[in-house]
């Protein structure tokens, strides 16, 4: 169960029968936990938040730790890439203190929801190196569904306001780890925060293999600009006409 050698016939693979089954299975639940969640209070939904905040971590814990007993390499177990950066977000968002609050959950909302649509699209990360069944592939697939499901319950139960300032503190705490990132790269030769090479993505190989710092600049607008404000612009969007819709009925 917890080897890594695989054959391709193993492997799951994008867009794959198990990987449609994944996809269903994902969306189909996530809307029924929202969905259900409309009726919680506000102390249950805290609780909720805190359980996902505990089971994630944990799972990150023991993930570190078998992966660091088989000696994986570096890349497979620190946690610095975009999606790992929901443990400390939620956390963050946990917190007492509303500087890091509104910083974690502006990162739950603007970075988390979106990353978790792209991942169960795109799961280059798992799916294409491991079969459906790895507990590998099992745990990203958690992983990504409660980064989902907690960015919109906050939303929903009006833990988090969002707003356009919170920006900045989205900008601070992505570039935080861009910044981190690049100097574990330089100095241990990984790719976190995907800004050494573009992992399952070639149409990018190119940029990276011949201008690096320009892939890496890329990479970092995507991630701590780009990535919020056309998660602010649907919010902003759907808003709208949900206000509209309201007006309507007035």
């Amino acid at each position: 169960m917890f080897y890594d050698n695989f054959t391709p016939d193993q492997v799951c693979g994008l867009f794959s029968a198990w990987h449609f089954v994944a996809i269903g299975v994902f969306f189909i639940s996530a809307f029924l936990a929202i969905y259900f969640s409309k009726k919680l209070n506000e102390q249950q939904a805290k609780k909720i938040i805190l359980i996902i905040a505990i089971i994630s971590t944990v799972l990150e814990v023991i993930k570190i730790a078998i992966r660091i007993y088989k000696k994986s390499s570096l890349d497979s177990w620190i946690p610095l890439y975009l999606c790992s950066l929901f443990i400390f977000a939620i956390w963050f968002f946990l917190s007492k203190n509303s500087f890091l609050k509104n910083m974690g959950g502006s990162f739950m909302v603007f970075g988390g929801i979106f990353s978790a649509f792209c991942f169960i699209i795109y799961p280059s990360t798992s799916l294409m190196i491991q079969p459906i069944w790895h507990p590998g592939t099992l745990h990203s697939l958690i992983y990504h569904w409660m980064m989902l499901y907690s960015g919109f319950i906050i939303i929903l139960k009006k833990l988090y306001i969002p707003h356009w300032k919170h920006f900045f503190l989205y900008l601070a705490f992505v570039c935080s780890a861009c910044l981190l990132a690049v100097i574990i790269n330089h100095f241990c030769s990984t790719n976190m925060m995907f800004m050494s090479n573009p992992f399952g993505l070639p149409i990018l190989s190119d940029i990276a293999k011949n201008y690096k710092w320009l892939y890496m600049f890329l990479v970092f607008v995507a991630q701590s600009v780009l990535l919020f404000w056309a998660s602010w612009g649907l919010y902003s969007l759907i808003l709208h006409f949900k206000t509209k819709k309201g007006e309507n009925h007035v």
